[in-house]
């Protein structure tokens, strides 16, 4: 282990840390280790996840990856004094290439969690560390620790409209707020009654407006354009009325163009990039964003990156299915699985069961891969006030005026009573049915909408792949973020068009929920295919091993005279 003066300067050259004081890269050299590897021995791998930061001491590596066409491309090669690993240490990120051994090599290593509580005791240290630009910025997204991120997402870039979309807005109100304000301040100092009523006028005059501007810059903060590693995501909130959160995987972006209408936003630098989805069902449009170049390269970067990352697991498995095969390591692949069958349960148990839902249905209801969503006890006051209402206020009206008669209501109106409590009841029935009788449901495959009316009179059902969903998006209003209620929205290729799963209970986690099941089932069906592809590769091998081997017989044939 070299000394503590020697890892001091060694830790002084790499360029992340170049900036930090003799002090604290004291403090840093507290987290290093020194780690030796054997030749040709994997030190990390493209696609896992990122843990440690690698300083080369001596030896040589060679760093390679796996490209979006399945080629396996050497991209360099490191020697003594050589770093890298910066990504996984600042921000946990999966690995984007492979790094192996050449001879015997000897690596300082720091830990990402022992380098995390080293910069919480010393916040000094991350201010000096001289990052990426592309890794500072994801870095501070980090601290906006968003709920709706997935496992593994993060942030890439996260933007706003350019600035001069906002002084389009207020230019001319905010000037005449400062010109009022600025008179009005003149007025009053000048010690006049006069003066001073009519300068406290002008401030007066002048706050609305004030309260309009400081709207429209709030409106604009709130308008964010975003982009993972997964998908690209606008969400809006309109001041403070609601909530709009509209989403698209990476996978299903076919084209992205860049908008650029006059001379102002050439030179300025901002612009519409347009990102349209598989199938032209739906469009992500990020408007008015500054320098829309750079967004639409990180957008193509992280493409790339999805594709190289399916890649690698597709011959990470079929390195799996050879050793199994041949070598007879590790264990037989499991065929797929099969959803066991729900078992009944005690009849009069269900059939209590039945009557209980059919008043107090869950909006939401899991069972195993399959959600089913009903609309919020919202929807179904907007859809039975109107005949609970006029029920309500007739049964008033008649207890009051028997009760200001003395009980001496007059027959005929007892039976007007009654023939409009005939009518308003099964109206309100008619409605409460179908209003739960309407039901989204979301299976491992399928996203399914079926709309039915009362006593099987009729009965829409649209359902589609989740593989034709192009893009997710939820509004809310007011009302819905505080009862957590909204609308959401599933575009897709398929024919059937948008679904819209009207007042849904929690429409973010919803939204969740769909991109989690698409993932899912993407992922089973590329398993699935590679299964396939690995089955017909072992039989062209083997096939190809049997014609090698020497026939029965063969040797003793040569051996003879």
């Amino acid at each position: 282990m070299a000394s503590t003066e020697e890892l001091i300067q060694i830790l002084h050259e790499i360029p992340l840390f170049s900036r930090l004081e003799r002090p604290q890269l004291r403090q840093l050299v507290q987290v290093v280790k020194e780690i030796p590897y054997a030749p040709y021995q994997t030190v990390c791998a493209q696609g896992e996840l990122g843990l440690r930061y690698y300083i080369l001491l001596s030896g040589a590596v060679r760093v390679t990856r796996v490209d979006p066409e399945g080629r396996v491309v050497e991209v360099k090669r490191l020697g003594p004094g050589d770093a890298f690993g910066e990504t996984s240490l600042l921000l946990g990120d999966v690995r984007d290439a492979t790094v192996e051994t050449l001879e015997e090599t000897v690596f300082l290593c720091i830990d990402k969690e022992d380098f995390d509580r080293l910069l919480s005791a010393h916040p000094g240290i991350e201010r000096a560390l001289q990052m990426r630009s592309d890794v500072k910025e994801q870095r501070q997204h980090l601290r906006w620790r968003f709920s709706w991120l997935e496992p593994r997402e993060v942030v890439v870039k996260m933007v706003r409209r350019h600035p001069f979309t906002l002084w389009e807005r207020i230019g001319l109100l905010f000037i005449f707020v400062l010109l009022m304000t600025f008179v009005g301040i003149l007025l009053i100092i000048a010690h006049t009654p006069l003066g001073t009523l009519v300068g406290a006028l002008l401030m007066l005059v002048a706050l609305p407006f004030l309260l309009t501007v400081g709207y429209f810059v709030w409106d604009w903060r709130n308008d964010i354009y975003i982009l993972t590693n997964r998908r690209v995501i606008h969400r809006e909130r309109p001041g403070l009325m609601g909530e709009r959160f509209s989403a698209a995987p990476l996978r299903a972006i076919q084209n992205v163009q860049i908008v650029q209408e006059g001379p102002i936003e050439r030179l300025l630098n901002f612009g519409d990039l347009l990102i349209e989805t598989a199938g032209g069902a739906g469009q992500v449009v990020f408007r008015r964003i500054a320098k829309p170049r750079e967004v639409l390269q990180a957008i193509l970067v992280q493409q790339e990156r999805v594709l190289s990352l399916e890649r690698v697991r597709e011959r990470e498995s079929i390195r799996k299915a050879v050793r199994r095969h041949f070598l007879r390591e590790g264990e037989e692949e499991p065929s797929p699985s099969t959803l066991a069958p729900v078992s009944g349960g005690d009849g009069c148990l269900l059939w209590m069961r039945a009557i209980w839902q059919s008043f107090f249905l869950s909006s939401w209801h899991r069972e195993g891969a399959t959600i089913t969503w009903r609309r919020h006890w919202v929807a179904m006051i907007e859809y039975t006030w109107l005949p609970f209402t006029i029920g309500g206020g007739l049964t008033l009206f008649v207890l009051l005026l028997e009760y200001l008669v003395h009980g001496a209501v007059p027959p005929g109106l007892v039976l007007l009573y009654a023939a409009g409590m005939f009518i308003v009841i099964p109206w309100y029935l008619w409605r409460f049915e179908d209003c739960q009788n309407d039901y989204f449901q979301l299976t491992a495959t399928r996203i399914i909408q079926v709309d039915r009316l009362p006593l099987l009179l009729r009965e829409q059902r649209r359902e589609a792949s989740l593989e034709q969903v192009t893009n997710v998006r939820f509004d809310q209003t007011l009302l819905g973020r505080i009862l957590k209620y909204g609308d959401v929205f599933v575009e897709t290729a398929a024919p059937v068009g948008t679904f819209h799963f009207q007042r849904v209970a929690r429409p973010q986690e919803v939204q969740q929920e769909i991109f989690s099941h698409i993932e899912a089932a993407r992922r089973r069906r590329q398993e699935e295919e590679a299964r396939q592809r690995r089955l017909e590769m072992l039989e062209w091998l083997s096939a190809y091993d049997e014609l090698r081997r020497p026939q029965r017989g063969e040797s003793s044939e040569e051996k003879s005279p």
